[in-house]
C-alpha cells in the first residue's frame, strides 16, 4: 500500500521531470533555429562575397547599398563576422590556415585572406589565413 509520503515523492519527482524535459525542448528548439540559420546562411555568403567584391571595383550606389542592405539582414539574424587581424593568434575553431609561412612570432595570423561568420558560438565560416610557423 502505497502511503501519503510516497506519493507526493513521487508527484515532485514527476514534476521536476516535467520542467527539465521543458527546459530540454526549449534548448533544442534554440540549437535548431541557429542551426537553420547557418545552414542557410552559409548558402549565401559566397552571394555576398561577390556583391563585396563588385562595391571594392565599382562606383555604383545601387551595388553598395545592396551589400549594405545584405549586411543588415545578417546581423538581424544573429551572423556576426569574424575579423581577424595580421598579428593576432592562431585559433583552429574560428580560422582555416591556408598556407604556413617561415616568420616570428611564432602561430600568429600572417595574412588575412576572407573574413569568417559566426552564429553565438557556432563558426558558420572560419575566416581563411595564413599562419607564421617557424622551423
Amino acid at each position: 500500500m502505497t502511503t501519503k509520503k510516497t506519493l507526493e515523492e513521487n508527484w515532485k519527482r514527476a514534476l521536476a521531470d516535467y520542467h527539465n524535459l521543458v527546459k530540454r525542448v526549449d534548448a533544442d528548439k534554440k540549437d535548431f533555429v541557429t542551426y537553420a540559420t547557418a545552414n542557410i546562411m552559409a548558402k549565401l555568403l559566397p552571394t555576398l562575397d561577390v556583391l563585396e567584391l563588385a562595391a571594392t571595383h565599382s562606383q555604383d550606389p545601387g551595388v553598395k547599398m545592396a551589400v549594405k542592405q545584405f549586411q543588415n539582414v545578417l546581423t538581424a539574424e544573429g551572423v556576426q563576422e569574424i575579423l581577424p587581424k595580421a598579428g593576432d593568434i592562431y585559433n583552429h575553431q574560428i580560422h582555416e590556415c591556408l598556407e604556413t609561412l617561415f616568420g616570428e612570432p611564432d602561430n600568429t595570423l600572417a595574412e588575412i585572406i576572407s573574413k569568417g561568420y559566426k552564429i553565438s558560438n557556432y563558426v558558420i565560416r572560419p575566416s581563411k589565413v595564413k599562419v607564421f610557423k617557424h622551423e
